[in-house]
């Protein structure tokens, strides 16, 4: 009888499949040269110290470019040396100078449509494709599940001078394999326009001021509860606008959003899933931060209004009102890289006072000088719980917003509800292009009276009515090749010892191993 609790005790084919999808990254790792390894996921690392705060691919004279240190200037984190997460936060004009370093791609970045380049076009593409098997789906599915995700966008950046830009692009998801997960909207979408917008700039009072209006990835804020979520197919878009003003030492965004309501077919996305994102984010440079520093420490108090009109969390059904007050202290001092973040949640659920707050810590020392030391750290997490099982009385469940799943796992183990953890991390630069991080993660409900939730804040059904408090242990193994800036490969690897908890309500231990390639222009 095979044995569907531990699946590894007699699992052979498991351990050769896992070998067969991590091969490809290992084979081709003996070649090194200066390109900095990076992906589409992350095993939650600690924010790592810039090599320069200019911003990314900046364009020298422009007067409209953003003063504040780039790492720090809310349009999301670097996949390479010229390419972002967020692809319409690039800007390609460097380009103009016959001194730039150019490579295949070039031609497409910078696409003159005058005289002097003062009016230019840029192209971009992305392809990301994986292949994963599940040996225990959702923790509890019997069957093996291997699937295949596809997705692929293509963006246009219009610029007309250092005023005035109009961005667009498009994107396909697919997915397909054996007892696969279902086929919703951010797996499943033919063709959907994940963003559209126009954005104004202008100096205003020492600074220069931002004016972005239409449909945008939004990744303002601790990723404990913002972020566009990468891990699904199609990420997570915001239609409104957002007023960001920025100077040297100090910056903020105010905004209004409503989320798209993505569809599975051809274009039938539209405006508003019946969920609203508003509120203030700021950002001061305490320390360091210059062209030349190796410190920078940052400060950022904020301030999220978030409303669901009709959100469903364990026997909770009705409109959730969450108003969340923070701070974040974040940044590096020499080898020491730190991020931590506190949060409080007021409002109402259902007519329910809500009283919730979470807690995100994650800190790393590197082990050596320069980009080749390995870095040794650990993240430490808590988000409060209670009351969703119960018919009166504050919630005290705490609502992570649009937080990026993959700190916890890379195949949505666990969220930010009735949770605390601890992960200790190492991530090792074999060489310039190969980078292997490690994790074992720790993690409990500090409410026993309350549910174990999912990545997507869906119960463990029964662990409401079980005893016991530790959840889970989840080991996980990444490896990250990069090729050149236009090609990655990423190997990954998740064990889920499933505990107490878990058990007793019926759950088991789960083999997830992944293989992903990205390919990008």
């Amino acid at each position: 009888m095979r044995n569907r609790i531990f699946p590894l005790r007699d699992r052979g084919l498991a351990g050769c499949v896992t070998i067969g999808l991590l091969m490809p990254g290992c084979a081709f790792a003996a070649a090194g040269d200066d390109v900095q390894a990076v992906s589409a996921q992350t095993v939650a690392p600690a924010p790592q110290p810039a090599t320069s705060s200019a911003p990314l691919s900046s364009t020298a004279g422009d007067p409209l470019r953003s003063p504040y240190p780039a790492e720090a200037d809310g349009q999301g984190p670097k996949m390479g040396p010229n390419y972002m997460m967020l692809r319409g936060a690039e800007d390609w004009r460097f380009l103009r100078s016959p001194k730039a370093k150019r490579d295949w791609a070039s031609p497409l970045k910078f696409i003159p449509l005058d005289g002097d380049g003062d009016v230019s076009l840029t192209l971009n593409g992305d392809q990301r494709s994986s292949v994963s098997l599940s040996t225990r789906p959702l923790l509890s599915d019997t069957t093996d599940r291997v699937e295949v995700l596809s997705r692929t966008t293509i963006g246009a950046d219009l610029r007309i001078g250092p005023a005035v830009r109009f961005y667009g692009e498009l994107a396909s998801g697919q997915i397909f394999g054996k007892n696969e997960n279902k086929h919703i909207p951010i797996q499943k979408n033919d063709l959907i326009v994940q963003q559209l917008f126009a954005e104004v700039r202008a100096p205003v009072a020492g600074g220069v001021a931002r004016m972005t209006v239409g449909r945008q990835e939004f990744f303002d804020g601790p990723r404990f509860i913002i972020s566009p979520r990468e891990n699904p197919n199609i990420r997570v878009s915001m239609n409104g606008a957002r007023l960001s003003m920025d100077w040297s030492r100090f910056r903020f965004s105010a905004f209004y959003f409503e989320p798209t309501e993505q569809g599975t077919g051809w274009l039938d996305d539209r405006i508003g899933n019946g969920e609203k994102l508003s509120g203030i984010y700021s950002s001061f440079l305490v320390s360091g931060g210059g062209p030349k520093a190796k410190s920078a420490v940052y400060f950022d108090p904020f301030y999220y209004h978030f409303e669901d009109d009709d959100r469903t969390l364990g026997r909770l059904s009705g409109k959730d009102r969450r108003e969340t007050y923070g701070a974040r202290l974040w940044g590096h001092l020499g080898p020491v890289a730190f991020d931590w973040t506190a949060m409080k949640q007021d409002g109402r659920f259902d007519n329910r006072t809500v009283d919730a707050w979470g807690v995100s810590t994650n800190q790393s020392v590197a082990l050596g000088k320069g980009a080749s030391a390995p870095k040794l750290g650990f993240h430490a997490d808590y988000a409060s719980g209670g009351g969703t099982f119960d018919t009166s009385g504050k919630v005290n469940s705490f609502n992570f917003l649009y937080n990026a799943t993959v700190m916890f796992s890379d195949d949505n183990y666990i969220g930010a509800v009735n949770m605390m953890g601890v992960a200790p991390t190492l991530v090792v630069p074999v060489t310039k292009k190969l980078q292997l991080t490690g994790e074992t993660g720790f993690y409990w409900r500090p409410d026993e009276n309350d549910a174990v939730y999912r990545g997507n804040s869906q119960v463990y059904a029964g662990t409401q009515n079980v005893a016991g408090r530790h959840v889970a242990n989840i080991a996980r193994l990444k490896a990250n090749w990069t090729l050149d800036p236009h090609v990655t490969l990423s190997g990954f690897v998740n064990y889920v010892d499933a505990g107490k908890v878990l058990r007793r309500a019926g759950y088991g231990d789960n083999l997830f191993v992944e293989t992903m390639v990205t390919l990008r222009f």
